[in-house]
């Protein structure tokens, strides 16, 4: 059995199909299926059923399919080690990261990285928490940005900063104060997240902690999409404030700081306790402290005008 093969049969399994695999891996359609038959030959039973111009797994093809996937994973990490021991500076990092977070972080974020490790394949892929905690289980991913706490007995987290959550609203949407408390929130129609969603979550504690059941007329699991809906008018929302001001005109929102409690909620890096983090993962989690910082230093300098757009007092 040799390691082309286990590459090739991840390709189809992933493609379900012998030339979009073939293309993939770089090599002609009829030499793929020379090393699948082969394959095959060796293990004494079908991988795939070929039905059509598609293929399934066979029962078989699945059991061998995950024991595939952990070999080449154990040897991209074995190469990855060697070579970040020997200071070659090379290999790839995958990193799953929060919606929110992804809009104003992971660009200035990425520039540093990219500064110091030129060498290392760097993937950023937005996700919700839930689904970086399975990553980081399946080893999808190397690192995760999500929302703290985060219990797992295999992950180990290490918090980054706190996100402060904002009431979201129309511009034409009457409030005569520059502040709101959560308690006011009882009246508005809102626009959130869906319930397993952990900001949605994080809401919803919050406004229990008020005494307040939140009016929900509509759910949509797109940040980008819930502000669109609130510039339209169908209703106010609550999200990280420093998200808002880096997507849609502030002409078209107005962010509203609430209080009595102010919604906060901490941001941190999970990553598997027992899993080797390399250089470049470690110089990763340093640069996300201090890209933060530097973005929070520079919210705070801005001028009050660009900060935020309030209703008249």
């Amino acid at each position: 059995m040799e390691l082309r093969q286990l590459e090739y049969f991840i390709a189809v399994a992933t493609h379900q199909n012998f030339s979009r695999a073939a293309e993939h891996v770089h090599v002609s359609q009829p030499s793929l299926s020379i090393q699948i038959g082969g394959l095959e030959k060796e293990l004494g039973t079908r991988l795939f059923d070929r039905l059509g111009r598609k293929v399934v797994l066979t029962q078989a093809g699945e059991l061998f399919h995950v024991h595939a996937e952990r070999a080449l994973r154990e040897l991209d990490q074995a190469e990855q080690v060697v070579h970040e021991l020997l200071g070659a500076k090379r290999g790839r990092l995958v990193v799953g990261t929060l919606s929110t977070v992804n809009s104003y972080l992971i660009a200035p974020l990425v520039s540093r990285f990219k500064q110091r490790f030129p060498g290392i394949h760097l993937q950023v892929h937005a996700q919700p928490s839930s689904d970086i905690v399975s990553g980081l289980l399946a080893h999808r991913l190397d690192i995760g940005i999500c929302l703290l706490p985060l219990t797992h007995p295999q992950v180990t987290t290490v918090p980054l900063f706190e996100e402060r959550l904002a009431l979201i609203a129309p511009a034409n949407m009457k409030f005569g104060k520059p502040r709101a408390r959560m308690q006011d929130l009882g009246r508005l129609p809102l626009v959130l997240m869906p319930v397993d969603y952990c900001l949605r979550k994080m809401v919803e504690a919050e406004c229990a902690k008020a005494g307040v059941h939140p009016q929900v007329v509509l759910e949509m699991s797109s940040p980008e999409g819930i502000l669109q809906a609130v510039a339209e008018g169908t209703g106010a929302t609550i999200l990280p404030e420093l998200y808002v001001r880096t997507r849609l005109p502030a002409a078209k929102l107005q962010v509203i700081d609430l209080y009595d409690p102010t919604p906060r909620h901490t941001v941190g890096l999970a990553y598997l306790t027992k899993r080797y983090r390399g250089p470049a993962a470690e110089e990763f989690a340093a640069l996300c402290e201090t890209t933060m910082r530097d973005l929070q230093s520079a919210s705070k300098q801005a001028p009050s005008g660009t900060r935020r757009k309030r209703t008249a007092s």
